[in-house]
């Protein structure tokens, strides 16, 4: 993207694209670290058998907003130099 079009992105959408990236990887970065680390992916069955699968999305869902803002601000404000 150029800068003149990231100045007429809105924020949020622009927050949202960084956002659903960066859990997309944390995810994939996850599993492939289970995968590694046991062999297997028998962990995250379980977790989401016993009902943590709540605590896990709303944690990604917390992370991605924070990423995603953050960057958008600092990519939006970079743009206007």
């Amino acid at each position: 993207m150029s800068k003149r079009s990231i100045r007429k992105v809105a924020l949020w959408r622009l927050a949202l694209r960084f956002g659903l990236i960066f859990v997309i990887v944390v995810i994939l970065i996850q599993l492939i670290w289970e995968l590694v680390s046991s062999g297997n992916l028998n962990a995250i069955t379980e977790s989401f058998q016993n009902s943590k699968w709540i605590v896990y999305a709303i944690s990604k869902v917390i992370l991605g907003v924070v990423y995603g803002f953050t960057m958008a601000y600092f990519t939006k404000k970079n743009a206007k130099k």
